[in-house]
C-alpha cells in the first residue's frame, strides 16, 4: 500500500499551493485597484472586468481544495508531517502560521468585495448584466 502515503503526501503538497495561489490571487487583486487609472478607457474596463473574474475564479478553486484537502491533512499530520525533534513547539509555529493566513485571506477577501463591486457597476454600465 505504497500508493496511500504518496497520495496523503501529494494532497498535503498541493494544499500548501493552493494556499499560495489564494495569497497570490489577493496581491493580484490588490495590484488590479491599485493600477485601475481615475479616468479608465472602456478598454481598461473591460479588462478590469476580466481579470477580476479570473482572478476570482482561480481564487475560489484554491479555497474549494484548502478546505477539501485540508481535512485529511489534518487527519494525517502526526503521520506525515510531525517533527519530533521541534515537538511540542511546532504546534505554536502552525498556529502563528494560521493567524498569518487568516490575515492574507482577510486582506484578500476586502479587496475580493471592494471590487466585486466595481466589477458590478462596470458590468451594469457596459451592458453585460
Amino acid at each position: 500500500m505504497l500508493l496511500a502515503p504518496a497520495l496523503i503526501m501529494s494532497i498535503s503538497y498541493s494544499h500548501d499551493m493552493a494556499t499560495a495561489l489564494l495569497a497570490a490571487s489577493g496581491a493580484g487583486l490588490w495590484m488590479l485597484d491599485r493600477r485601475y487609472p481615475d479616468a479608465p478607457t472602456p478598454g481598461a474596463e473591460l479588462f478590469f472586468t476580466r481579470v477580476f473574474h479570473g482572478i476570482t475564479r482561480l481564487a475560489k478553486y484554491s479555497l474549494i481544495w484548502i478546505v477539501a484537502a485540508g481535512v485529511p491533512r489534518i487527519l494525517f499530520y502526526r503521520d506525515y508531517e510531525w517533527a519530533d525533534a521541534a515537538g511540542d513547539l511546532q504546534v505554536i509555529a502552525i498556529i502563528i502560521k494560521h493567524i498569518v493566513m487568516f490575515l492574507i485571506v482577510g486582506t484578500g477577501l476586502f479587496y475580493w468585495a471592494k471590487l466585486g463591486r466595481k466589477a458590478r457597476e462596470l458590468k451594469l454600465k457596459q451592458g453585460m448584466i
